[in-house]
């Protein structure tokens, strides 16, 4: 199933197995998009974009479909592989992209351009549970990190702009959100415990990666519990993600 997605959204898909098997050594890999336009994969990342587009791990499971012309947010984008998956599967979509790292944003920023329709906005901030200018580290990488975090304290420290969900959310105009992922290394708990109802309520639905901490309400057990007081059906999904949604009135 890996390779058969590979080959469905993937025109060139024979440069993935040259970039698997050593054949060339060009980074960022360049992948052409049978939906459209065009995505730069750096190796470091290589994995993590074959979880979105080979095992399409934020899509299993997903209890409600996208509309067309739906309204998607990425919390802690990356390069843009999952916002680059979103907007040429989901027909019409926007895509709002939030990443904080800017070797990251840089990568996030050029994929944007290379999907049609400028279908994705790039945004380098952090979202959080308090804006302001915070303490990012970037872990232990040099080019694209996958590692960084507002919570954790590990590698080079930078700093960078943040904003709570709800400030993001009147900034760029969403007053419904269909689909949100969220893998931000930790921020989830601040972010979810810091939205206000009302800014919960216009969320249909979200995929969310938990990184446990096993204690007080930084656990799983303590998301799903304050979910559910929310207004939220939620059920566990692959990856570590957690699923979240609001069933039809």
């Amino acid at each position: 199933m890996r390779y058969l997605n590979l080959i469905k959204t993937i025109s060139n898909w024979p440069a993935y197995f040259a970039h698997k098997y050593n054949l060339t050594t060009a980074s960022p890999a360049v992948f052409e998009l049978r939906g459209g336009g065009r995505i730069l994969v750096p190796r470091e990342v290589m994995h993590e974009f074959k979880e979105v587009f080979f095992d399409e791990a934020y899509l299993a499971g997903m209890p409600l479909g996208v509309k067309e012309g739906a309204t998607v947010v990425d919390i802690g984008a990356n390069i843009g592989a999952f916002s680059v998956f979103a907007a040429t599967r989901f027909k019409g979509c926007r895509v709002i992209a939030f990443e904080p790292d800017p070797v990251n944003f840089a990568v996030l920023a050029r994929n944007a351009e290379g999907v049609p329709a400028r279908a994705i906005t790039p945004v380098e901030r952090a979202i959080a549970g308090s804006a302001g200018t915070l303490v990012f580290h970037r872990g232990d990488a040099e080019g694209v990190s996958t590692s960084g975090s507002l919570v954790r304290s590990t590698g080079e420290k930078i700093t960078v702009e943040a904003v709570t969900l709800e400030e993001a959310f009147a900034a760029q105009g969403i007053a419904t959100c269909d689909l949100m992922k969220m893998d931000c290394e930790g921020a989830e708990f601040d972010i979810l415990y810091g939205a206000s109802d009302a800014v919960l309520a216009r969320i249909r639905q979200m995929v969310v990666e938990i990184h446990d901490q096993g204690r007080g309400t930084r656990t799983r057990a303590a998301v799903i519990a304050h979910l559910a007081a929310k207004g939220f059906q939620v059920k566990d999904g692959m990856h570590h993600l957690l699923w979240a949604w609001r069933a039809a009135p």
